[in-house]
């Protein structure tokens, strides 16, 4: 089932298929949660799910999540780990994709009890709008001090985790995080609403295509 909403719209508590999570003391990073996404020139009419500001193409490769695979599909020149590619090639952990002269992102799976991945730009470009990472939500998204999580966050004492069921994202702590005002601890993540915990502050929000 899809959980991408018409015209990438959002209603408060539900959930569009590309997000910006800030997460306080840390960053911010973009959560992808299509099954295939395009990777592109930061330009209105190319509509892309990552897009870069570099000298690429307006589409210029595809990432396809397989059950928990990832493989890149060159739409324009692309090479892995330095060697030209023609065709769907299978990523692996710490794959350097290099789309035209020089725009250089890093593939890594770090934990081997997910199947999400995490994309890196490594060279000196950035995506529009700026980010420290690019997620691509499979099932999980673990955040916390250790150093496999997808997102090393060194301040905090625990593992945060957010998990995807049917159209909704999850949480689980060990401590109980918090939304709005309320006095129950947040199971499920409101849209455009802050989690707080002791030592735990972030938000997603909703991106629409650049």
């Amino acid at each position: 089932m899809s959980i991408v909403e018409p015209n990438f719209a959002y209603r408060r508590g539900n959930v569009s298929d590309r997000l910006q999570m800030w997460i306080d003391g840390v960053g911010g990073y973009m959560l992808l949660l299509a099954d295939r996404i395009n990777v592109g020139q930061a330009m209105a009419s190319a509509q892309v799910d990552i897009p870069v500001m570099g000298d690429i193409s307006r589409r210029h490769a595809a990432i396809k999540r397989s059950g928990d695979e990832y493989i890149v599909e060159p739409l324009s020149e692309v090479r892995l780990n330095d060697q030209w590619i023609e065709g769907p090639s299978l990523l692996k952990h710490r794959d350097v994709i290099t789309l035209g002269r020089g725009v250089k992102m890093q593939f890594t799976q770090t934990h081997p009890l997910s199947t999400s991945a995490v994309l890196k730009i490594v060279s000196r470009h950035r995506t529009e709008p700026a980010c420290d990472g690019v997620v691509l939500l499979a099932d999980s998204l673990l955040m916390g001090p250790k150093s496999n999580n997808h997102i090393v966050c060194s301040k905090w004492q625990q593992d945060v985790v957010v998990y995807r069921q049917g159209s909704k994202l999850l949480l689980k702590s060990k401590t109980p995080l918090f939304q709005s005002d309320s006095t129950q601890p947040a199971t499920s993540i409101k849209i455009g609403e802050a989690v707080q915990g002791e030592e735990v502050s972030f938000c997603l929000e909703p991106l629409g295509r650049a």
